[in-house]
């Protein structure tokens, strides 16, 4: 069984002390999980518990007692702050936002880009199908700048793969999402790689841009 509780914890940023839920932003020791990468079962809704919020001045982290110098300038900038109460998203969402920036701004693309995809998903579960996809579009764009910068965002580059494919076919872009996965195709995989990428292939030809899991590789039916 999960628990879950509050912990006092002081804001990096302004020193307000506040109750916090514990939680993790690891996606490690997951074993199911849907295509991009959300966990199944209960902790499907653990996101919710992966990013902090300060209640008087808006620092949103993992981890609300830490940071760096570069927290202390974006905190102010006006992009943080529009993005913070951004009416277009869910609150969780923008808080996953706004510590998209923080990465950003230090150039860690790849935890930029988890952040925005973290964002949809709570996007999806609020009903906000536009804002989701402005998420997935961030993502796309950040996990490109991580490739630039040989910062890795998977276990593997083949895995990597799938999750660019995916992140377009749930944007409804399959013609992209279709040339992704025909060329990911053409190259040498683990049988594991390839049953992933022959349900991308399946998904895409349907026009689905819904959520599916890792376990339909293996059952169709499922």
């Amino acid at each position: 069984m999960t628990t879950v509780y509050l912990s006092d914890k002081l804001c990096f940023i302004c020193g307000e002390k506040s109750k916090y839920p514990m939680g993790n932003l690891s996606l490690g020791n997951v074993s199911v999980r849907d295509l991009d990468g959300r966990p199944t079962l209960i902790l499907r809704s653990s996101v919710y518990l992966w990013i902090q919020r300060c209640p008087l001045c808006g620092y949103c982290a993992p981890e609300i007692a830490e940071g760096t110098d570069t927290e202390k300038q974006v905190v102010k900038s006006e992009e943080y702050l529009k993005q913070l109460d951004d009416a277009a998203f869910p609150e969780t969402a923008n808080s996953f936002l706004c510590h998209g920036i923080f990465m950003r701004s230090r150039e860690q693309y790849a935890d930029a880009a988890w952040a925005a995809v973290f964002a949809s998903w709570i996007c999806d579960d609020n009903g906000y199908s536009e804002s989701a996809h402005t998420c997935r579009g961030k993502a796309i764009e950040l996990f490109t700048h991580a490739r630039e910068h040989s910062q890795k965002f998977a276990d593997s580059m083949q895995q990597e793969q799938i999750y660019f494919i995916d992140l377009y076919r749930r944007r409804s872009q399959f013609d992209i999402a279709s040339r992704l996965c025909d060329k990911a195709l053409e190259e040498e995989h683990t049988d594991r790689i390839l049953d992933l990428l022959y349900l991308e292939r399946d998904l895409i030809n349907n026009r689905d841009s819904a959520a599916h899991s890792e376990a339909e590789a293996d059952d169709p039916n499922v």
